[in-house]
């Protein structure tokens, strides 16, 4: 049975992902403001590292945790971003994955010299 703290950040992850692959393919709000491509090209970092770091948990990668510590930092932008945005719902997954994320902590494995 894999570790909770492990599966849950996958799960984080996973929706994460696919928060904000649906993002990206949302037709704008008539309303909204144009959104940049910065902003475009940020969900899709976020869902590729999300996608990729979720991958790397689940087959208890050496390097998942390092690549958890870079996806908790990218989520942290992105939730500020989806918040000038009105993108509420990509705000609040990138928040919760970034907390997942925190959680398995890469100062907690051995240090390559």
């Amino acid at each position: 049975m894999p570790d909770p703290t492990i599966q849950r950040t996958i799960d984080h992850l996973l929706r994460c992902h696919r928060t904000c692959r649906h993002q990206i393919h949302a037709d704008p709000d008539p309303g909204a403001a144009h959104v940049d491509r910065r902003h475009t090209a940020m969900l899709t970092d976020v869902s590729e590292l999300s996608r990729h770091t979720a991958d790397l948990l689940d087959r208890d990668s050496p390097w998942a945790a390092w690549l958890c510590e870079l996806t908790r930092d990218a989520c942290i932008d992105l939730a500020e971003q989806c918040e000038q945005y009105g993108e509420r719902a990509c705000a609040d997954i990138c928040r919760a994955t970034a907390l997942a994320c925190a959680s398995i902590a890469p100062s907690a494995l051995p240090q390559h010299s």
